[in-house]
């Protein structure tokens, strides 16, 4: 069975998401609505599954796009037990009400399977997302073993001023089936405001599919490659030096032109070569020829402006003056 998931309107008007490329709402959406999500924001995710539900490759789209998601404080994701954290989901549902009479127990028992390292931190941010002076904060509190609450630090984004609490070393935990259904949880009514100076700018300069992430230095890609392919690529090679960048397109290029070397996708193909390249054994092959080609074709139109441009010496000018005058002799004594 279906369930309805709430997004708050004032995202598209939020500071916190000022700097998010679309690449990162459309991911934060699909976390928020996820078929994986339940009733407390902090789920077990399958990052293949999630990625083929959203259209995009696991490894060259959603990684990086998560990546810059984590470095902004909205997400966070602890790959040994799979569980994704969205940190601004109680901006989105009502604590409240996921802690009333319907769904307390199933919240608990959520909050419970969370991650050892995060469940100190998730615990201080939910308590301090109902409302002040409220008697759930100290019931919700016992109910998890933490005694009497007392307002602490939460866990915070990077933009909120306040430190977060050091997360301690991370356990394997598994949570409840996520066919298991609920009930809806209920809009947050208090709006997305967090108070000045909540801006999260994107500076991550590595994982960003929207733009180039590296100057190409003049890279040349497979003319072959559709524009998804190669920012997939470019991507890959944000760390690679421009002289290994250009062996491995070229080899990729050389692949290409060869029927059928390349047997899966190009992005693929390219990932093997690279990583085979970081390792040590990587050996250009299919690349030379076109190496070769491209070198050739550069120096050609060269080393013509140099014969047109350059001046002659005074040798070179006397030896080209008698030439043009035992041509024209030449010329003079032929019969008419």
């Amino acid at each position: 069975m279906s369930r309805q998931r709430t997004i708050n309107d004032q995202i598209w008007r939020s500071n916190r998401l000022s700097g998010c490329t679309v690449e990162d709402r459309y991911a934060l959406f699909y976390f928020l609505t996820s078929p994986f999500s339940n009733v407390i924001g902090a789920y077990e995710i399958v990052i293949r599954v999630a990625a083929s539900e959203m259209g995009w490759d696991p490894d060259s789209q959603l990684m990086p796009v998560m990546r810059r998601l984590i470095d902004a404080g909205i997400l966070d994701f602890d790959p040994q037990a799979n569980y994704i954290w969205i940190k601004d989901w109680w901006d989105h549902n009502s604590a409240k009400m996921a802690v009333a009479t319907t769904l307390r127990k199933k919240t608990l028992e959520q909050i419970a399977a969370l991650p050892q390292g995060w469940r100190d931190a998730y615990v201080n941010d939910f308590i301090d997302r109902l409302p002040t002076e409220d008697p759930l904060r100290n019931t919700v509190a016992k109910a998890l073993g933490y005694g009497t609450y007392r307002l602490s630090t939460p866990y915070a984004g990077p933009d909120d001023g306040r430190t977060p609490i050091p997360a301690e070393p991370k356990d394997i935990h598994r949570n409840q089936s996520i066919s298991n259904g609920h009930t809806p949880a209920t809009a947050y009514l208090q709006g997305m405001g967090r108070g000045p100076g909540n801006t999260t700018t994107n500076t991550n300069p590595i994982y960003n599919p929207t733009t180039t992430t590296r100057t190409d230095d003049g890279l040349q890609y497979p003319t072959a490659l559709v524009p998804a392919e190669k920012l997939s690529i470019q991507n890959l090679l944000t760390d690679v030096q421009s002289v290994d960048a250009q062996a491995l397109l070229d080899e990729l290029d050389g692949a290409i032109k060869t029927p059928g070397t390349i047997r899966k996708t190009k992005v693929a193909y390219f990932k093997g070569i690279l990583e085979r390249h970081r390792t040590g054994g990587f050996v250009p092959s299919a690349g030379i020829p076109i190496a070769t080609r491209r070198e050739r074709l550069a120096a050609t139109p060269d080393m013509s402006r140099a014969s047109e441009s350059a001046p002659l010496s005074k040798s070179e000018s006397q030896a080209r003056l008698q030439e043009i005058k035992a041509q024209l002799e030449l010329h003079t004594r032929m019969p008419k």
